[in-house]
């Protein structure tokens, strides 16, 4: 999905990014030197997200404090990580000869330790590293930099379910939540 296109700019998009899954609390200054914006341009989109009442500025005599409004932070979080979701999905649909299944966990807000688990095919063992490069890009376009992605071939998983492996089961339940 194009979150650009659905809150008008690529630098709104990335300050809501930045606020959802880094941190808040953050100036104009922070964000230009985290970001790839200048600071006239962030400067303008911050000003249109708090004209929308989508960010809150606590101005003190020295700095400004940018927040996410609170009882909208929640739903924006949300669009977001439903956004994430469709990415990963749209890709994973395009290696399904590789990715024999995949789960959701921590981040998606199931009740894993793991933020997502890749099932591929053991003739896809070579392609491991590509995907996970891949996999790591994408969360890197949400700002997300610290994720738990566990890979594990089909073969050990199938065994691991056989033997009632309290991980694999686990990772059923969740699924069905």
């Amino acid at each position: 999905m194009k979150l650009d296109k659905l809150f008008g700019s690529k630098a709104k998009a990335d300050i809501l990014k930045y606020l959802v899954f880094r941190r808040q609390g953050i100036s104009v200054r922070a964000f230009e030197s985290e970001l790839e914006w200048s600071f006239p341009a962030i400067k303008k989109q911050i000003d249109q997200l708090e004209d929308a009442g989508v960010v809150d500025i606590n101005k003190d005599q020295n700095k400004w404090s940018i927040y996410l409004t609170e009882w909208l932070w929640l739903y924006i979080k949300n669009l977001m990580v439903y956004m994430l979701q469709c990415d990963l999905i749209k890709y994973f649909d395009g290696y399904e000869l590789v990715i024999n299944r995949y789960f959701f966990g921590n981040l998606f807000g199931k009740k894993l330790e793991i933020d997502l688990v890749v099932i591929y095919s053991q003739t896809a063992a070579d392609h491991v590293e590509a995907l996970k490069k891949d996999i790591e890009e994408i969360f890197r376009e949400y700002l997300i930099e610290h994720v738990v992605v566990w890979f594990m071939p089909s073969a050990e998983f199938d065994k691991r379910y056989r033997v009632a492996d309290k991980f694999v089961l686990n990772l059923l339940r969740s699924e069905k939540e």
